[in-house]
């Protein structure tokens, strides 16, 4: 239950973590295919208002190595 919690924090946390930011695509991939759409980043506001920016290749997703780019670590 602490899991799901703390999973719920990360979601609508802003800024996102660095550190944290493959838990925070984790769940924000709520259909597990391994990509975050626009309509699943509404989730949490910095991922939604980024969204365009940090889809490097434009096809309406962001890639893990995308959302990392743009999210992770700087």
């Amino acid at each position: 239950m602490r899991k799901c919690y703390f999973a719920i924090a990360l979601i609508f946390a802003t800024p996102a973590l660095a550190q944290d930011a493959a838990l925070v695509f984790t769940a924000l991939d709520t259909n597990k295919d391994g990509k975050v759409t626009a309509a699943e980043a509404q989730r949490n506001v910095m991922v939604s208002d980024s969204f365009a920016s940090a889809d490097k290749d434009h096809n309406g997703s962001l890639s893990k190595e995308e959302f990392l780019a743009a999210f992770g670590k700087k």
